[in-house]
């Protein structure tokens, strides 16, 4: 009986620091508010901060798609090359691809179900 009465004191006392605790911050950070200006940016400059974005994001976007193009034609390239050219080497790179991608699979699959 007497070990709780000393631990609602000790808790009482510790309720009683906190909240002094608690009292100091928030002093301290209404002083802060006083005396940093809080400056907030119009709206103008806002609408011009997302305009710049959206041409950096456009500019952007256009690169992105000419390289996929180019790099796109040159597999393309690549592939009709080695059809018309050597249609061994062409079944035998295709089948490399179907067993890599199988195996690549099969790898990443029991990773993630040892995973969970």
């Amino acid at each position: 009986m007497m070990s709780r009465k000393v631990n609602q004191v000790d808790d009482e006392h510790l309720d009683k620091n906190l909240l002094a605790i608690v009292k100091e911050i928030e002093d301290g950070l209404e002083s802060v508010e006083q005396h940093v200006p809080v400056h907030t940016p119009n709206l103008e400059w806002f609408e011009n901060l997302v305009v710049e974005q959206k041409k950096t994001l456009r500019k952007r976007l256009f690169m992105d798609v000419a390289l996929f193009a180019v790099i796109a034609m040159f597999i393309l390239s690549a592939v009709l090359f080695t059809l018309y050219s050597t249609p061994i080497v062409f079944v035998a790179i295709q089948g490399l691809v179907a067993v890599f991608i199988v195996a690549y699979f099969a790898i990443w699959n029991g990773k993630q179900v040892n995973e969970t």
